[in-house]
């Protein structure tokens, strides 16, 4: 009896030695969500939802690396080495009526004994939304007037406009575009020439003024 107890936890070790340390999926969620929400707070953490695009690497016992969808079955495979774990957000931002809600993903990857390797991904959030400031944007209305203040060419529609915010510059952006042509690919999907402008939202300067081509690029 004892001989058999010391032969199965011999086989244990061998097995743990062999596919290293693995763990359920649900346990691995569960310890990112609770790190998110440390870092986050109550408020914003409840403006995340799960991504299952979520992957995790590990090793095989032939020591070939791989990538595995994290919810695809209940336990990791392999030898666990570091999962990506990724989060939709969108948090509503009532003080900027232009940009009434920041949409984005947040992610960060933990090591092998779920470790936070690097904080959560946020520069897709304003800093104004941190220190609760009013944006103060120039209107749609109004940005389409500077664009109108240019030499603009002949659009075949009226001119659009799009905010966007530059998480490189940190900066909102007003893109204006005047639409010069417009056909359909061998897809049915609308191609053709634009004239498209940035504007800084807050100072109204022109940062970019170009034509180019939109659609599919093959």
């Amino acid at each position: 009896m004892k001989k058999i107890a010391q032969i199965s936890i011999l086989c244990l070790f061998l097995t743990t030695l062999l596919f290293g340390q693995n763990y359920k999926t649900n346990f691995i969620i569960s310890k990112a969500d609770s790190i998110l929400k440390s870092q986050l707070g109550d408020t914003l953490f409840s403006c995340v939802k799960y991504d299952k695009d979520t992957y995790y690497e590990y090793k095989s016992i032939w020591g070939k690396t791989n990538w595995e969808k994290l919810d695809k079955y209940k336990k990791t495979k392999g030898k666990f080495i570091k999962v990506d774990v990724r989060w939709f957000v969108e948090i509503p931002f009532p003080n900027c009526p232009e940009f009434d809600t920041i949409k984005g993903h947040t992610s960060f990857r933990l090591d092998s004994l779920l470790r936070l390797i690097e904080k959560p991904y946020l520069d897709f959030i304003p800093d104004i939304y941190w220190t609760k400031k009013k944006c103060n944007l120039i209107s749609k209305e109004t940005a389409i007037e500077i664009a109108k203040s240019q030499k603009l060419k002949h659009g075949i529609e009226p001119l659009s406009g799009r905010l966007e915010y530059d998480r490189k510059g940190k900066s909102f952006i007003w893109e204006i575009s005047n639409y010069l042509t417009r056909t359909k690919n061998f897809e049915n999907i609308d191609i053709g020439q634009v004239e498209s402008l940035k504007i800084n939202a807050i100072t109204g300067e022109i940062k970019d003024h170009k034509t180019c081509f939109y659609g599919p690029i093959y």
